[in-house]
């Protein structure tokens, strides 16, 4: 593969040789983890000689905990650090849980609608909706509309919602009642 590369590389050359991203070109080749020329100009401002890249690669290899980069620089979408988990609460739930929170939403209706579940869990519409597209919450379609047995999302709730990073203000009040108890 690199046998078919000139002696002297252009930055886009790089980029293709190495199935990398501009992004991570640019920031490899400006920090210095591949031997460059930069000539300040806006446009073909890199070059490389095949020896270098050949280098790079090499020692990648031997010693990958090197070129370690940082999480989240080169994604188009820069990352905003999730909240982070509220602590106190075990690692897995215990097994009164389920029976707590079917005596605590017996003034739950029987059978919710989204915007229902949406109120009464505390979480957005779009949290809601991909829960599920995902299958995590299960319901049932009807002529117009999605609904959600009150035992379904108590199986959410001693299931894969006790997993959630970002709880809502209103499902970290419920577990904090359940502990205090």
């Amino acid at each position: 593969m690199l046998s078919n590369l000139p002696q002297v590389l252009s930055g886009e050359q790089v980029r293709c040789a190495l199935h990398i991203s501009k992004r991570k070109c640019a920031w490899m080749l400006n920090n210095g983890y591949i031997k460059c020329k930069n000539s300040g100009k806006k446009l073909r401002k890199y070059t490389v000689l095949k020896s270098d890249l050949i280098e790079f690669i090499e020692d990648s290899q031997r010693c990958p905990e090197k070129y370690v980069f940082p999480c989240g620089e080169f994604s188009a979408v820069k990352h905003i650090k999730p909240r982070q988990r509220k602590t106190g609460f075990p690692s897995s739930l215990p097994i009164d849980f389920r029976t707590w929170l079917e005596k605590e939403c017996e003034n739950i209706p029987d059978v919710l609608t989204v915007p229902q579940v949406i109120a009464t869990t505390g979480y957005t519409d779009n949290v809601v909706n991909r829960w599920l597209r995902q299958g995590h919450l299960k319901s049932v379609q009807t002529q117009t509309t999605k609904i959600i047995p009150k035992l379904w999302l108590i199986d959410f709730y001693c299931s894969h919602a006790y997993t959630i990073t970002n709880m809502s203000d209103k499902h970290l009040k419920l577990l904090q009642k359940f502990f205090k108890k």
